[in-house]
């Protein structure tokens, strides 16, 4: 199981977020010193402008280890932005999971339906596992998680309709100057959302100009919009000339202060400044706002307009929530199932090492005599009997498994199971060593043949497609 601590524009705004912002190198670092600390075996981080949370797993998955992974966390948290605590959401098992599903779906962004936060899910899972920082635990369940989402998508019409946070900006600025033709744009940074409202104003019949520091990026994109490029030596001037600023870089401090824009006021002429700061940490001083004829809107800003427009997008909402209700308990009911697998496992086992022992047996006495393939024939009749014998066992595990009120009876049959056939010192595993999976299980009855591959299929542990080919 695993366990979600962060923060996000439900329970910080933008100044608390702007402190725990994350550029590409301090998440590398980050990721890094979750894992070496002693309760965390798994993490990633998924960092955007409208939230910062890390998703980790320990080893045994149990309540209590889960608790010490949020501990792990929070402390880790306040060693990279001390005094943000206050803001900070912790969920485990279950409940992390549902909110990892809602996050990846887009129902807990600021605007529903939004697709940007799946690519950042998937990112950051990505980076996880380029950092060897994702093992099993987490492999599964972000796998799920994409599922979720990608039902959501096709099976509802959540994102239908977009409204986006680039498309209110240029609404904005058409509010403020009217038609934007011959009017002069300038995009700083190269962040996706800020190129897409540069291509906007751009396709509005604005001029652009493309600022950044890696000159390589900014001529290339500059080509790519039809724009202009410039080196940060030319910010004073282009903020004498142009109508609409739209900054988006990872700069941790400002990229455009009150000092800068109240210095070029005279050569304005009272024309009006439009700043679209998309950028957290912010790139544009707050304070330029107090400035007579500039108007600034931040990410946060523009984000409450968009959720405001689209109050209609609430109906789909709730069948998206449904499928993560339902992905949610299947994924619960699969892990449910599974903890009957070392028991099933260690019993085949002892079972076919008793059977192994007693055949071998009588092939160096009474049956020496049989030639290779009546020996081979009868390991397989062992394999048959032994499948047999055990699927109503595991038939009726998972049956129990795939029921929600039948915890507290699978939890006992398990126990009983490993009492009445000695298996507590072969059931029971440390920390250290995860539960067997389905391709665990797999490997160790890999010679069981058809019959075996449909008791497996019976307990939930093998794919029916998957089941069909090797039963063929």
């Amino acid at each position: 199981m695993i366990a979600v601590v962060g923060l996000s524009h439900k329970t910080a705004p933008i100044e608390v977020r702007e402190r725990l912002a994350l550029s590409p190198e301090l998440g590398e670092k980050l990721l890094g010193e979750l894992v070496h600390r002693p309760e965390i075996s798994e993490a990633f981080v998924i960092s955007t402008c409208n939230r910062v949370e890390i998703v980790a797993a320990c080893k045994s998955g149990e309540s209590a280890d889960l608790q010490h992974v949020i501990g792990a966390a929070r402390a880790v948290i306040g060693e990279y932005a001390p005094g943000v605590d206050a803001h900070l959401y912790a969920h485990m098992g279950e409940p992390a999971l549902r909110h990892l599903f809602r996050v990846a779906s887009s129902l807990d962004s600021l605007v529903m339906g939004e697709p940007q936060i799946l690519g950042q899910v998937k990112s950051a899972y990505e980076l996880g596992r380029k950092q060897g920082t994702v093992a099993v635990h987490l492999n599964r369940a972000v796998s799920h998680a994409l599922r979720t989402a990608k039902r959501v998508r096709t099976e509802t019409t959540l994102g239908a309709g977009q409204v986006s946070v680039p498309s209110v900006a240029i609404d904005l600025a058409r509010q403020i100057f009217g038609d934007l033709t011959g009017h002069r744009a300038l995009l700083i940074g190269s962040g996706q959302m800020g190129e897409a409202a540069a291509k906007l104003l751009r396709a509005g019949g604005t001029s652009l100009g493309v600022m950044g520091r890696n000159q390589q990026r900014v001529a290339e994109l500059a080509a790519e919009m039809g724009g202009e490029p410039f080196g940060f030596d030319s910010l004073l001037e282009q903020l004498a000339q142009v109508d609409v600023i739209v900054t988006t870089t990872s700069s941790p401090t400002y990229v455009v202060t009150r000092e800068q824009v109240s210095a070029v006021r005279k050569r304005r002429r009272g024309r009006s400044l439009f700043l679209i700061d998309l950028a957290v940490p912010r790139d544009v001083d707050p304070a330029v706002d107090d400035l007579e004829s500039v108007f600034l809107y931040n990410v946060d800003d523009l984000s409450q307009i968009v959720a405001d427009t689209l109050t209609s997008r609430q109906r789909e909402a709730q069948s998206a929530e449904e499928i993560v209700e339902t992905e949610t308990r299947n994924y619960m009911r699969a892990l449910s199932a599974e903890q009957a697998t070392p028991t099933i496992v260690a019993l085949r086992r002892q079972l076919r090492g008793i059977l192994d022992a007693e055949l071998e047996r009588s092939l160096r006495s009474r049956l020496k005599h049989l030639p290779e393939e009546d020996r081979d024939a009868l390991g397989r009749m062992i394999d048959s009997a032994l499948n047999k014998m055990l699927h109503p066992a595991m038939r009726h595990l998972r049956g129990l498994a795939a029921s929600p009120d039948a915890q507290a009876e699978l939890d006992a049959c398990v126990v009983a199971l490993a009492d009445l056939f000695a298996l507590d010192a072969t059931v029971s595993r440390s920390p250290e060593a995860p539960a067997p999976t389905a391709s665990s299980e797999a490997s160790e009855v890999d010679s069981e043949g058809a019959s075996g591959v449909e008791s497996r299929q019976e307990m939930g542990l093998v794919d029916p497609a998957v089941a069909n080919k090797q039963a063929g």
